[in-house]
């Protein structure tokens, strides 16, 4: 046996796949063409959003007046009080990158903001409203590490605004507010503060600073989370050493209480084949054990053979799977019942065709045709005439058992105890279907449990005489079948 050491790694809510490495904010982030940028925002997941080092060299036009972009959603409507805005909307903004994209698609005659972003500059793009003004709040975080790695500061001047990429209508678009805090005292009105969004006119020049999207890191994980695996461990990921294939599977809840639960199977082999037997219903899919099988392809019953090789680092191996396509059978009943007949809990109360679905011995679909015929069940011999009328004796007999369910209901085929008391000789021969006599008994207390020499044969219909008399001696011939499912 080759044991192999594994890095084992199971994908659920909590980890993400990419590559990368884990970044924090105030980290510099170096995209692939070689410009940089501070990340100022990472996501739960890793993945996050990076500001470049420069502000661009001149100030734009967001683009031109009256032009409203098709394909951007307007965030913002109508304001009834000049100068107060409630950009609740814009603020939940943050698809920059495709605003940008709609913006430079759209026929404009001015070089606009989001031009600016985008001209030599791959990947880097105009902020949304909401990544702006997480922006914002993150200088304090960042400021420092910008300057470091020899970035110029944000122009936080009196008056400063920097555009976004959200537009408010056709001729307004939002800003953030840059400017330094402007003091306060009851002679002067504060019309604008630090932070703020604001809707301006397209046409007006302001600041602009390009943020790209940074990926997932490979192998990253939630540390808010915590995590059980099967063997007792509770860090997010752990090697294996499986000298057999085993299953690992780990549980992840969140603060809330909130799980989710996920598993693999690692399989260790050997260089010898690997003999695997499965079985599969026929017409059912298949996927296990590394094969993958359609409905189509398990529409025959019989035996399918198939092989796959297995490669991990140096160990190489060969499986064999010998998968039996199991029948669903199709069966066809006869009853015939007095007034009524219940089948597996439904009452049918008048003859015709029915049909019904359960699980055979294979545990795969078994479909049961049922032909139904009402009479009273009851017929006399061939010398009751003298005995006067026939259907003073009517007995309703069980036309199914379950012998194998053990819930007290149909577990038996027996003669109903309230009739027992009408009945004085009494004969019982059960037939199967060829004819054969399976069961016999003299004594009205009788029960069969289908058994035929102590195995039962299930969904099968059994023909069945009786031979009796009432207590006044008058002779009964009753015929009927019983189902045992």
């Amino acid at each position: 046996m080759m044991k192999k050491t594994l890095l084992f790694l199971i994908m659920t809510t909590a980890l993400v796949w990419s590559k990368g490495q884990v970044y924090h904010a105030g980290d510099l982030y170096t995209a692939e063409d070689g410009s940089q940028g501070i990340v100022y925002y990472v996501f739960p997941d890793g993945s996050g959003w990076a500001v470049s080092l420069h502000d661009l060299p001149m100030e734009y036009k967001w683009g031109d007046q009256l032009f409203d972009i098709p394909n951007l959603p307007n965030y913002g409507g109508n304001d009834t009080v000049p100068y107060l805005y409630y950009p609740l909307h814009a603020l939940a903004d943050t698809a920059g990158y495709s605003n940008t994209m709609a913006i430079l698609n759209s026929p404009q005659s001015v070089q606009t903001a989001a031009s600016g972003t985008s001209n030599d500059l791959n990947g880097w793009y105009l902020p949304s409203a909401g990544q702006l003004s997480m922006l914002f709040a993150q200088l304090p975080l960042i400021e420092t590490p910008l300057v470091d790695a020899g970035g110029t500061p944000f122009n936080n001047g009196l008056g400063i605004s920097y555009w976004s990429s959200t537009e408010k209508d056709a001729s307004t678009a939002w800003t953030v507010n840059f400017s330094l805090p402007m003091p306060s005292s009851e002679n002067q009105f504060i019309y604008s503060f630090s932070g703020e969004l604001v809707p301006e006119n397209k046409t007006t020049t302001h600041n602009v600073r390009a943020v790209r999207s940074i990926p997932a890191p490979s192998n990253y994980y939630d540390t808010t989370l915590t995590y059980l695996w099967n063997t007792g461990d509770t860090e997010p990921h752990f090697q294996v050493t499986p000298e057999q294939t085993t299953d690992y599977s780990v549980t992840v809840t969140n603060a809330y209480g909130c799980t989710n639960t996920a598993s693999a199977n690692v399989m260790v082999f050997d260089n010898n084949p690997q003999m695997i037997y499965d079985t599969v219903c026929q017409g059912s899919t298949y996927n296990n054990n590394g094969f993958t099988l359609s409905s189509q392809e398990t529409a025959e019953v019989g035996e399918i053979v198939l092989t796959h090789t297995v490669f991990y680092a140096n160990c190489e191996s060969e499986i064999v799977l010998f998968l039996t396509v199991m029948p669903n059978d199709t069966v066809y009943l006869e009853q015939t019942a007095t007034v009524s007949f219940v089948w597996n809990g439904v009452t049918y109360t008048e003859e015709g065709t029915y049909t019904q679905h359960f699980n055979n011995q294979n545990g795969c679909d078994s479909t049961v045709i049922l032909t139904l015929t009402l009479d009273d069940g009851v017929y006399p011999g061939p010398d009751t005439t003298a005995f006067g009328e026939r259907d003073t004796l009517i007995i309703y007999l069980p036309n199914a058992i379950t012998p194998t369910r053990n819930d007290g209901l149909n577990d038996y085929f027996c003669l109903p105890e309230a009739y027992r008391p009408l009945i004085s000789l009494f004969e019982i021969k059960i037939y199967n279907r060829w004819g054969t006599l399976v069961y016999h008994a003299t004594d009205k207390n009788f029960r069969w449990d289908g058994r035929i020499n102590g195995k039962i044969y299930f969904n099968n219909v059994y023909n069945y005489v009786i031979f009796c008399e009432d207590i006044i001696g008058r002779p009964y011939i009753l015929r009927g079948t019983i189902t045992v499912l």
